[in-house]
């Protein structure tokens, strides 16, 4: 099989998006869902595109990494988490609102180079893709000059938690997913970090 890693560009905005849903189990759907309005008829997805194809922010295509055969098939997105977009109102559990946000918040790891999302589509993975994907972000993070990298994960995907430590991560920290009708999981997410 044939793979080849390329950077984002606008064009891929919408797999972007659809990839970004799977890797966050809906939340990003539920923050899309925000800024869908009745006269416009967008979709959700029609909002993550949009914000995939803009040039700034970390929300960007320009800071995703896509894998293609004849088609895209797997996509990650990772940027640094400075002081500049620190959740600085990231408070520890328990939290004192329903802000479905509040533990994505608090397990920002300030200083790190953070895969914010990494998918692969059904049938291509188990293939090295998502190992590949996340190789070529460290590298780039490195390039940068940041030596710890950071994730959040759900932890009652055991198989997941297990590959992200075969790749050197190691859960540093965890709270509780506020439960919500379009949030996909339950239980704990956690925030693992690796050196590199």
């Amino acid at each position: 099989m044939d793979v080849h890693y390329r950077p984002a560009t606008a064009d891929d905005s919408r797999f972007i998006a659809t990839m970004i849903d799977i890797s966050s189990d809906g939340i990003a759907t539920l923050e899309w869902q925000d800024e869908c309005d009745e006269p416009s008829g967008k979709t959700a997805l029609d909002v993550g595109s949009e914000w995939y194809a803009r040039d700034e922010g970390d929300y960007s295509y320009r800071n995703c990494l896509i894998a293609e055969t004849d088609r895209p098939v797997g996509m990650i997105l990772s940027f640094p988490i400075t002081e500049e977009n620190f959740s600085k109102d990231g408070h520890p559990p328990p939290y004192e609102t329903d802000d479905i946000y509040a533990p994505y918040k608090y397990l920002e790891a300030l200083n790190s180079w953070y895969i914010c999302g990494v998918a692969v589509i059904p049938e291509y993975r188990k293939k090295g893709i998502g190992k590949q994907l996340i190789d070529l972000s460290l590298q780039e993070g490195r390039q940068q000059g940041y030596s710890n990298a950071s994730l959040i994960a759900v932890h009652a995907k055991k198989a997941l938690i297990a590959y992200y430590e075969s790749l050197g991560f190691k859960i540093t920290l965890k709270a509780p997913i506020v439960e919500h009708p379009g949030i996909r999981v339950t239980g704990d997410v956690v925030l693992m970090e690796t050196r590199s």
